[in-house]
């Protein structure tokens, strides 16, 4: 099967070192990621395919990876190291240690020894009770960010369970804050049902369907489905995990996920290639040809490994094509909105509402998505969903993408290296196929609004009429309106020896239409072809189309003929068709697939005349 295909791609290769790094920020000690992750992997695939050449190696690096943060708790304690990759460890130990499930004894006790010293050391050091609090409120005080925390707090219970197993005699350990190691993994068994329960009835993440961090996020999930030892905390990891590969599911093409995001780097940004791809191949078997044959990194062992599989309704649902699940639209009602005591690194966002509407319209031949929320200061937003917001049209194929996303950096960032961050760049309305957006009038660390047109799918080649920039690709047409200020269409991609001295660097091939005026609003209209007699018939549609824009607002009907009102002015009142363009709906989730009403228990999925309710009501862990 697949999954036997994957880990047989490794087997017989001979381990590589990856040294310990320098600092990745001032004033940060080493980093040890790439190290540790080289040698879990290793291990993980050593032993799961039985490479008895390599067992000695193996226990080797096992032993000396835990001896390095043990001796260096600087790194061990730092957010960027340990803590990536310590369950990978603890999954060694679970399967093929003393107590293993699948293989006991190939880990050596010198291994097993240096690994217990080592977690012992972390969990008296880094777990508090007081974080564990098992109430709705607490879950969403989140440190650092929320994949950060998330992994930081799935370690401390993962070496738990794994030191419990050793030895429950270490259930009474008295940790740093003067509680016992078993009422800390009690505590946080309860906490993350909680938390489970808590994302499940409230959109899921603050991190928005993050291409980067969405998958660092689940994959801690995993180990609480795997090894807890209550059915109810396996039943509600299940529903959450399944609840996670449906909301996949329903907005991607090809495995390229849609929709309005956050924490999309500019690098990731406009590549389509996630792990969450290699994983939906394993899974439903659905990818490109290069990811069939693709080798597993990273985080791909944690799928592997994994007894989880999709339910077979989610199964269908992430099967079906496109065109099987039609033309419809997908709401949600992610939070984001600070309470007062939100400070960096700790994030506190109001839990009633987020003040976003979250909306995506979904073709058999594109997506089109973004978040609407209020036009408001930096300051009013958790860093966490503000920074680096994605929004525009996903196609069918690898990196085929229309993006109206501002530079990151300053004003003339565009023109520099291209920085990582920026925070509450633009701001925008959609309904159907158009999406109207400008540059946030209060971005921090964001140039000129700039649209992205990827050369996969030839969508960079374009005709200009009236001022519109038009394209296609595989079944769909579009149209881009910068509605003010004069543009370049500049040519973008990596630096070659031969490259033009005006190329603007780029990891992917394309072009930016990038803004002069920083304040213009910017129409995306996206179309299926199939709705039109052929191309000229769309582009004369278009060209009808007429913004009208003064100091105080644009206005403008768009193609599917939905009144757009968007209030430039500070103060004034942006709407669709005359309602206001942020909605406080009533769902966690509405889509004809994935349907839970906000902060319910119940989240029904459908395909069909079938459904399958996910259930996230507090029950009794036994």
């Amino acid at each position: 099967n697949r999954f036997d295909a994957a880990w047989a791609r490794r087997k017989g290769e001979a381990y590589r070192e990856r040294p310990v790094r320098p600092p990745v920020f001032r004033g940060h000690p080493r980093f040890a990621r790439p190290y540790s992750e080289n040698i879990a992997h290793f291990v993980l695939r050593v032993f799961h395919n039985g490479e008895t050449n390599f067992y000695a190696l193996a226990n080797q690096k096992f032993a000396e990876n835990c001896r390095f943060y043990h001796a260096n708790k600087d790194v061990r304690n730092d957010r960027d190291s340990f803590y990536w990759n310590i369950g990978e460890f603890c999954r060694v130990l679970l399967h093929y240690g003393k107590v293993g499930d699948r293989a006991p004894g190939r880990v050596s006790s010198d291994a097993e020894a240096a690994f217990c010293e080592m977690a012992l050391s972390y969990c008296h050091d880094m777990s508090k009770l007081a974080d564990a609090a098992a109430t709705p409120e607490a879950t969403w005080r989140v440190y650092e960010s929320e994949n950060h925390h998330v992994q930081r707090d799935s370690a401390l219970w993962q070496l738990m369970h794994v030191l419990l197993k050793f030895d429950p005699a270490w259930g009474e350990r008295v940790l740093g804050d003067g509680a016992t190691l078993r009422a800390h993994y009690a505590a946080w068994g309860a906490f993350f049902r909680t938390w489970m329960r808590e994302r499940a009835k409230k959109s899921m993440f603050i991190e928005v369907q993050s291409r980067v961090y969405g998958t660092h996020t689940i994959k801690n999930i995993y180990p609480f489905y795997d090894f807890a030892p209550d059915a109810e905390t396996r039943r509600l990891a299940k529903n959450f995990i399944d609840l996670f590969w449906a909301l996949w599911a329903q907005e991607q093409i090809a495995g390229a996920s849609g929709g309005g995001m956050s924490r999309i780097y500019p690098t990731s940004a406009r590549g389509t290639r996630t792990e969450a791809m290699s994983w939906a191949y394993w899974y439903f078997g659905t990818a490109s040809r290069e990811l069939r044959s693709r080798k597993p990194n990273g985080m791909d062992y944690v799928c592997l490994d994994s007894s989880y599989r999709p339910s077979p309704l989610v199964q269908k649902l992430a099967q079906a094509t496109p065109t099987a699940r039609g033309v419809y639209e997908i709401e949600s009602r992610p939070l984001g909105w600070t309470l007062p005591t939100d400070r960096y690194p700790n994030y506190r966002p109001d839990p009633s509402w987020g003040r976003i509407y979250r909306y995506s319209y979904c073709t058999p031949e594109f997506i089109l998505g973004t978040q609407m929320f209020p036009e408001a200061p930096a300051k009013n937003w958790c860093l966490i969903s503000s920074q680096n917001r994605f929004q525009g049209a996903v196609f069918g194929g690898t990196d085929v993408q229309l993006l109206p996303i501002p530079a990151a950096g300053g004003v003339n960032g565009l023109y520099q290296k291209e920085p990582d961050i920026s925070f509450n760049p633009f701001w925008s309305m959609q309904k159907g196929g158009t999406l109207i957006t400008r540059r946030n009038r209060y971005a921090v660390k964001t140039g000129a609004m700039r649209v992205w047109f990827s050369a996969a799918g030839g969508l960079d080649k374009v005709s200009v009429e009236d001022g519109w920039y038009f394209t296609r690709t595989a079944g769909a047409y579009a149209a881009v309106r910068v509605v003010a200020g004069k543009t370049e269409f500049r040519a973008a991609g990596p630096k070659k020896p031969d490259s033009p001295k005006d190329l603007l660097p780029c990891e992917r091939e394309g072009h930016f239409l990038v803004c002069a005026d920083l304040e213009t609003p910017v129409i995306l209209e996206v179309a299926r072809a199939c709705d039109f007699s052929d191309e000229q018939a769309f582009r004369t549609r278009v060209k009808a189309l007429k913004p009208n824009l003064t100091a105080e607002a644009l206005d403008y009907t768009g193609l599917s003929g939905h009144a757009f009102h968007m209030a430039l002015a500070k103060g004034g009142a942006s709407t669709i068709d005359g309602v206001p363009y942020v909605k406080k709906i009533d769902w966690s989730f509405k889509s004809p697939f994935v349907e839970g009403k906000w902060n319910d228990d119940k989240v029904v999925l459908r395909w069909g005349a079938e459904t399958e309710e996910l259930d996230f009501s507090e029950r009794r862990a036994e």
